[in-house]
């Protein structure tokens, strides 16, 4: 049983990287707020589709050590940059899934990548390729199949999102959120914990929606400047990303003067 379980995790790999790439091929993710980090980098996650798709294929076609072992660091990369942005509490998603990764890296995606990781690991030196794997499929392979790929689901946030996106069919500049609610997504925030040690009030001066993002802006103080820190906070119904930037106050002096920074109303 435990030859036949270590067997199974090549074409379990296999299928797990052609669909990462496929994911984030055709799903797309939201441009993500400056400054880019490298993993969400257009062209950095097109040429990540690339490679996993090709070593999916190349699973399932040889067992020469070099795929097995490239296997092992694509899903031990993935698990420490999930790991490091939980660590760092980013509301950013890992992007392993494309625009289905959205959610913010959690338990449940650290798990996965990790549990990934340490079964690619172990089977490294498992005989055969992927195919040969699937054409001796019996029962017992297949429940062993149906078993995992049950707690790889679970472990899954991007399985709450696509049922989210079935559901909610409306638009979202005509959904209805409270306002409580945006508040609450908006002090969870990696964006509200960058910038509340600057605010000079917890009262915000001004806030107002546009399609399908609320606004809400605090006065703030920056390296001795009078300044306004302006929230965006997604109101469409999913797990976007909250973004914010900075908007400077300025004199009577500077307003007379066409150089120097202005107050911009909707920076964000």
């Amino acid at each position: 049983m435990s030859h036949l379980l270590l067997n199974l995790q090549i074409p379990v790999q296999a299928t797990v990287l052609l669909l990462a790439s496929l994911a984030k091929l055709t799903v797309r993710d939201e441009a993500p707020a400056p400054p880019v980090r490298p993993h969400r980098h257009p062209s950095f996650v097109y040429g990540l589709a690339l490679a996993e798709g090709t070593i999916g294929v190349a699973l399932l076609v040889t067992q020469l050590g070099i795929v097995r072992i490239t296997s092992v660091v694509f899903f031990a990369s993935a698990t420490w940059v999930i790991a490091d942005l939980k660590r760092r509490g980013a509301d950013e998603g890992c992007s392993c899934f494309g625009g289905l990764s959205s959610a913010p890296a959690g338990r449940r995606g650290l798990a996965r990548a990790a549990l990934l990781t340490f079964l690619a690991l172990v089977s490294a030196g498992a005989p055969g390729t992927g195919a040969q794997v699937l054409g001796r499929v019996g029962a017992g392979a297949v429940l062993v199949l149906v078993v995992e790929t049950a707690i790889l689901l679970a472990l899954s946030p991007e399985l709450i999102l696509i049922v989210e996106r079935t559901r909610n069919s409306t638009p979202c500049e005509l959904l209805d959120v409270p306002i409580e609610e945006t508040y609450t997504r908006m002090y969870a925030s990696h964006a509200w914990r960058e910038f509340e040690d600057s605010l000079t009030s917890a009262r915000p001066t001004e806030v107002w929606r546009e399609l399908c993002h609320r606004f809400v802006v605090f006065p703030a103080r920056v390296d001795g400047r009078a300044a306004e820190v302006v929230f965006a906070v997604p109101v469409d119904g999913r797990r976007s990303q909250v973004r914010a930037a900075l908007a400077w106050e300025v004199s009577r002096a500077e307003q007379d003067d066409d150089s120097g920074p202005r107050r911009v109303h909707s920076p964000a």
